[in-house]
C-alpha cells in the first residue's frame, strides 16, 4: 500500500514540475495542399469502376458488343477447373480503358480466384488469388 501511495506522489510531482511531458497535444504543421489536381490525367489514380450485373446489359450482349457469359464459362472450365461463384461487369468510366468481366472462381483446392476478362474479346487480362 505504501508503494502505491509513493508512486502516485512521484507521478503527481513529476506532472506538476514538467507539464510539457504530460499527455497534452503537440501542435503540428499543416501539410501543403494535395497536388492531385495538378497531375496530368494519365498519372492520376484510377477511380473505381461501378459494378454492373451481367443480366442488366442484355442489349449489349445480344448486339455482340460484349462476349456472352457462356464463352467465358467455357474458357474458365478449360483453364481453371472449379465453380463460378460470382460474375460482375466492370464498366470503364474513361475513354481508353476497356470494360471487364470480373469472374470469381472457387477452385478444387478451395482457393478463390478473381479472373478479369476483356468484355469485348474474352481475353484474360488479370488473375489474382
Amino acid at each position: 500500500m505504501i508503494r502505491i501511495a509513493c508512486f502516485i506522489c512521484v507521478l503527481l510531482v513529476s506532472l506538476s514540475l514538467f507539464p510539457e511531458a504530460s499527455f497534452g497535444q503537440v501542435p503540428r504543421e499543416v501539410p501543403e495542399p494535395s497536388r492531385l489536381n495538378t497531375l496530368p490525367p494519365n498519372q492520376r489514380m484510377r477511380i473505381p469502376d461501378p459494378l454492373v450485373r451481367h443480366g442488366q446489359l442484355p442489349d449489349k450482349v445480344r448486339s455482340g458488343e460484349y462476349v456472352q457469359l457462356s464463352v467465358i464459362r467455357k474458357i474458365i472450365s478449360e483453364r481453371y477447373p472449379g465453380k463460378i461463384v460470382n460474375v460482375n461487369l466492370l464498366r470503364a468510366r474513361r475513354e481508353g480503358l476497356q470494360d471487364l468481366y470480373d469472374v470469381r472462381v472457387l477452385t478444387e483446392a478451395g482457393k478463390v480466384l478473381s479472373i478479369k476478362f476483356d468484355a469485348k474479346t474474352a481475353e484474360i487480362v488479370d488473375v489474382k488469388g
